[in-house]
């Protein structure tokens, strides 16, 4: 690469670095903003309480004729009932209060609780998005794999829920299905397009993963998402509180972490118009036990309800819609196996397509392996295969632009008071000796989106979770040693920094570039040391891998390839003009000039 590639990739890297600080300040401004606003709801609260004790019933549509009863007392007068299902390394407890699911248990290396911040039951049946469940379920039957819950509103509708888990080639132990009927038992109309179900809270494992949490949701097959960002205070706009939208064939909606998703599916043949609300609360506590007591550490936890299609039921009516909820990790192999679009709740970004190959490669090699450690090093080193042809020919280029040094040495002492005739003349030296200047810098572009896919895949596989690989406990996390004066250990990303110094000694450097600039790029490697430090172990073995793989391959090329002569290339020469092709009809003496006939004389006599 020249220099002016070097500088446009170095710009553009600080740029990101800027952009990143940035967005940090923006959201714990948002964060502090969110806080204020809650503790002034919850001061109104307090304060509305002696006078409206039943603000926490649900809503009455308007086109009911009977009052909404309060909630509490119906509540209070049932005990809880609960039910547990268990499936493979999956436990889901089910209760009576929101009748649905209170809590998902996923063990074996996940090891963790879905919905634990939860405000009631996933499932839960709202009149108001952002309201509660008040009605008061029976269980009314259970087996080892389903549970049935009955409840009555006041206006005549009874609600029957039925879990059961999801059987044939789409089953997983990770989704259940949910049966939902209201039959209206009134003598009035009864119209509402306010029904929702509850999707559950989505709360990070960790303070410092909270930026991946999110909400998302899947419009008549286009999928779309936003982060915990969205939240934050923009430049002219204040932070916002929650998320509220329509859409005209609503498929599924849900929230999502780091490697976790909640998804809720409506299973229809046709797609029906439907509202989505999603909102953010601030726990109690922080999430990290070590962070307990500290006021400037926040985590938040983000629900979100998905809308019935509107409920149009005559006295003795009923309705029956058919729903599936997934619980479990984030994973493309097994989201794109129990089909219906979950797979697009990846939200690989702008190289999805590349993520997705890349996806199913490293779930080959761990297939054939049995390692994910493994698996990521042999995708590694498959990908550098794949490049090593545009490599090998970027070295050789590299290598040409090394022995033009000295001729490009004159060229700039010689037109050293005219940069424009310097470029020109450089130019005409590149086409004399055939060398492409932009041929070292394309192993780059290929690598970038390959690496950035890689990226996107490794940062969020809840596969690489808990597996330990040599001394990495967690593939998913820093593979942090020890701690020396307040500073982590973390030996990949030092064996990183140290093989990028070893691949860039043995790396031809361009003809332009003097000592200052290899100074700065000798800081490179301390650079990506520095901004990658914290990431994840296996986006840090990735990085050593290929960079170790790279020196071996320019150790093999520099033994088995010969080197490059600098000679110049034979100039074809201009070709002559041809003369216009010419028609076989064609005259070259001119059209034969006809005789002009002038007035005939009369003719005289008989």
């Amino acid at each position: 690469m020249d220099r002016k590639s070097w500088i446009v990739v170095t710009l553009c890297v600080l740029l990101m670095g800027v952009n990143w600080h940035y967005m940090q300040e923006n959201q714990k401004l948002a964060q502090a903003e969110a806080a204020r606003i809650k503790q002034e709801q919850d001061a109104k609260k307090l304060a509305e309480a002696p006078a409206a004790p039943t603000t926490a019933t649900a809503a009455t549509p308007a086109t009911s004729t009977t009052p909404a009863a309060p909630a509490a007392p119906v509540v209070a007068e049932l005990p809880e009932e609960t039910h547990s299902i268990k499936v493979g390394t999956v436990t889901f407890d089910l209760t009576s209060k929101g009748g649905g699911i209170a809590r998902a248990a996923l063990a074996g290396t996940d090891q963790v609780i879905l919905n634990k911040n939860g405000v009631e039951a996933i499932g839960a049946l709202r009149r108001e998005a952002a309201g509660l469940d008040a009605l008061a379920y029976k269980l009314t039957a259970k087996t080892d794999t389903s549970a049935t819950f009955e409840a009555t509103t006041t206006e005549g509708i009874v609600v029957t829920k039925a879990y059961s888990l999801t059987e044939g080639p789409e089953g997983d132990e990770h989704l259940i299905d949910l049966k939902i009927t209201l039959k209206n038992t009134g003598t009035a109309q009864h119209r509402s397009e306010e029904y929702y179900l509850y999707a559950g809270a989505a709360t990070a494992l960790k303070h410092d993963e909270a930026r991946y949490d999110g909400f998302f949701w899947n419009n008549a097959g286009d999928a779309d998402y936003n982060l915990s960002k969205y939240y934050g205070k923009g430049f002219f706009s204040e932070a916002p509180t929650e998320y509220r939208h329509s859409y005209n064939a609503l498929r599924y909606v849900g929230v999502m972490t780091r490697f976790y998703t909640h998804i809720i599916t409506r299973m229809a043949e046709k797609d029906a118009p439907a509202k989505f609300w999603s909102g953010r609360r601030k726990l109690a506590q922080p999430i990290d036990a070590a962070s307990a007591g500290k006021a400037d550490i926040e985590d938040f936890a983000y629900d979100a309800s998905m809308g019935l299609p509107v409920v149009d039921l005559a006295p003795g009516a009923s309705v029956t819609e058919n729903y599936q909820i997934y619980l479990g990790p984030k994973e493309y192999d097994r989201l794109s196996r129990i089909g219906h679009q979950r797979s697009y709740a990846m939200f690989y970004g702008y190289f999805k397509i590349v993520s997705i190959a890349l996806s199913k490669v490293m779930r080959w090699m761990h297939n054939i392996s049995g390692s994910w450690g493994l698996a990521v090093i042999l995708l590694t080193i498959f990908v550098r295969l794949c490049l090593w042809p545009i490599h090998a020919k970027s070295t050789m280029t590299m290598k040409r632009m090394g022995l033009m040094g000295p001729l490009m040495k004159e060229l700039q002492v010689k037109y050293k008071d005219n940069p424009q005739q310097q470029q020109m003349e450089t130019m005409k030296l590149y086409k004399e000796y055939g060398v492409n200047p932009l041929g070292g810098c394309l192993p780059l572009f290929l690598q970038f989106p390959i690496f950035i896919g890689l990226y996107s895949v490794l940062e969020v596989a809840a596969e690489l979770r808990g597996q330990s690989f040599w001394w990495v406990r967690d593939l998913a996390a820093a593979d942090t040693q020890g701690v020396f004066m307040g500073f982590n250990i973390n030996p990949l990303p030092i064996i990183m920094g140290l093989t990028m110094v070893a691949q860039m000694k043995l790396t031809p450097q361009p003809a332009t570039v003097d000592k200052t600039q290899q100074r700065i790029f000798m800081l490179m490697p301390l650079f990506f040391l520095w901004i990658s430090y914290d990431f994840a172990a296996a986006l840090a073995l990735y990085w050593s891998t290929q960079n170790i793989f790279s020196v071996f391959q320019t150790r093999i090329m520099k033994l088995y390839m010969p080197e490059p002569k600098l000679e110049k290339v034979a100039q074809k020469p201009a070709a002559a003009k041809a003369a216009p092709a010419q028609s076989a009809f064609f005259n070259a003496g001119g059209p034969a000039k006809k005789e002009k006939k002038g007035p005939k004389p009369p003719r005289l006599g008989g």
